[in-house]
Parts: structure tokens; sequence; C-alpha cells
């Protein structure tokens, strides 16, 4: 017995989206298939040395330090499932610590590349006009690839300046507010542009592929976002770089790290921390000019100016 049905039923209970899902479910038929060629029939007798051997097998398959993470952080998942539920008396990964991984650093741009990119950047081209809105937009919300690809008109609330994130990492909705110059350039793709590459299709999705009329992919948003800097003598961005962008933006103009947070939906404020990109002049002049310990000491200086003078 290897449970997983039951398993990838709570995982629906649970509102995970289809794509993590299937994810799992391919991980499991594997694992299945490894137990099954070991003699093993029910996962209550898998040994850990038997799972070990699995990680291995992974492990050994071209895979990226980032892939086999989060093939143990499943797995382990799955056996703490079945340990929670008495399917097992205990995970063989219980005492297996997950490998770490540091996640890429996506650099943050000044507030004059960002702005001098979204005002030069051509929308003569239907890609370019696609482009615009979606840098916009990213860039005005903090958005992550995926929750721009997954944006349905219907999220969007042109009047009160708001969109629906439905579903987004962790199986959180949230809403976030979004600038008119972003609302402006999103209307108007969607008015002027989306229509002629929909192609008869009836999904919702705001920002669509041009030569399918399908939902626009993680992939094709880093290349609409690529083209249209290219077609304008930018060099490219990846679009992790827009969010920590303006996660900055909005730390050195004085933002409070928790809305931040909240804006970007992170559960912990560690988490939002990993964003926000300052050098380390841009921190001296903020600690310079809003630091209260800084603010007492010139106070003081011009004390001790004043009384010289008296002298």
């Amino acid at each position: 017995m290897h449970y997983k049905n039951d398993f990838l039923d709570y995982l629906k209970e649970k509102r995970y989206n289809s794509k993590t899902i299937r994810d799992y479910s391919y991980l499991l038929q594997h694992l299945e298939k490894y137990v099954q060629a070991t003699g093993t029939l029910d996962l209550k007798n898998l040994s850990e040395d038997e799972v070990l051997g699995y990680l291995k097998i992974i492990k050994k398959k071209r895979i990226s330090q980032a892939e086999y993470t989060a093939k143990v952080s499943k797995l382990k998942k799955y056996f703490q499932y079945l340990e929670d539920n008495e399917y097992i008396f205990i995970s063989p990964l219980s005492d297996y610590d997950s490998p770490k991984y540091v996640k890429k650093n996506y650099p943050a741009l000044s507030q004059a590349e960002i702005e001098s990119i979204l005002q030069e950047i051509s929308t003569d081209h239907p890609l370019c006009m696609k482009g615009k809105a979606i840098l916009e937009l990213a860039y005005s919300s903090a958005l992550r690839p995926r929750e721009l690809y997954n944006l349905k008109i219907t999220d969007i609330d042109f009047k009160k300046g708001l969109i629906f994130i439905e579903q987004s990492k962790n199986q959180k909705d949230r809403i976030v507010p979004v600038g008119s110059t972003a609302l402006y350039w999103v209307g108007k793709y969607i008015r002027e542009v989306r229509p002629r590459y929909i192609k008869g299709k009836k999904h919702g999705y705001a920002f669509i592929n041009h030569k399918t009329g399908e939902q626009l992919t993680r992939f094709g948003i880093r290349s609409a976002i690529r083209e249209t800097l290219r077609k304008s003598g930018f060099q490219p961005i990846k679009p992790y770089s827009l969010r920590s962008t303006a996660a900055t933006a909005l730390l050195l103009n004085g933002m409070n790290i928790a809305y931040i947070s909240a804006l970007l939906g992170h559960a912990d404020i560690k988490t939002t921390q990993t964003y926000l990109r300052v050098k380390t002049k841009e921190l001296q002049h903020e600690l310079a000019q809003k630091h209260p310990r800084v603010f007492l000491e010139k106070q003081f200086q011009n004390m001790k100016e004043g009384k010289k003078n008296e002298i």
C-alpha cells in the first residue's frame, strides 16, 4: 500500500494548485516504481536506508540543486502525512536534514534606471504593448511572474485600483493596489491588442500568447519583457528583478517593511528582507536622514556650536 491517492486528495482539499499536485503525482509514481523494484509491497516496511538510496538515485540525475531540494521537500511532506494519519509508524525522513538551497539574487534596478526604461520603451509593436503593460504592472504592484500570467481580466478592478491575486504561493489569496499608470497600459493592451490574438479562446486571462491565443506562461512573461526591452535598446531584465526593484524603491521612499511584506504576500518579514537590495551609499543617506539617534546628535552638535558662539 502506498496511499498515494489519499495524499493527492488531501492536497486537493488544501487547495494546492493543479501544477503542484501533478508534480507530487509524478514524483510519487517514480517512488512507487522504485519501491516495487526493491520488493517492498507496503510503505510500512520501507526502511530509512531504502529511502536514502532513492534520494541518491534522484541526485545522480541531471537536475539542479533547486529541483533536488524541492523533491526532498515533497517527499518529507508525503511521509509526514503518512505518519500523521498513522499509515506508517514514523517517517523514514524524519531525521534527514533537507539540503540547503540559496536562492538566486535578482538585482534591483535603481529608481533612475527603472524610470528610464518605463519612459523610453517603444509601444509601436503589439508585443511591446504587452511588454509595457507587464513591466508597468509588475513594478507597480511587485508581482511574481506567476501572478502576472495567472491574472484574469475579472481580477482587475480598474475603478478602485485593486488587483485580486488568487491562490498564489502557499495557496494564499490577497488584494494589492495598483497605480493608475499601470492600469492605463494594462487596459490599453486588453482593449487594443489582446482581441487581435485571442483566436476565439474563451478563457479570461489578461496576458496571452500572440501565436496561440492561450494563457501566457512563465517563459512567455520572460520573453515578452526581454523582446520589448531588446526592441527599445535596453538590456534584458529578469521578471523577479522587477519585484525586488519595487520592494527596494518602497523601502527607500519610507514605507514600513511590514507593509512591503503584506504587498509581496509574505508570511514572514525575513522573506521580505531577501528582496530588499539597498546599496551602501543609499543606506548611509537614509540613515543620516531618518535615524532618530542621528537627529539627536545633530541637535546636540548645534547646541555645542551655540554655546561656543556665546563665549
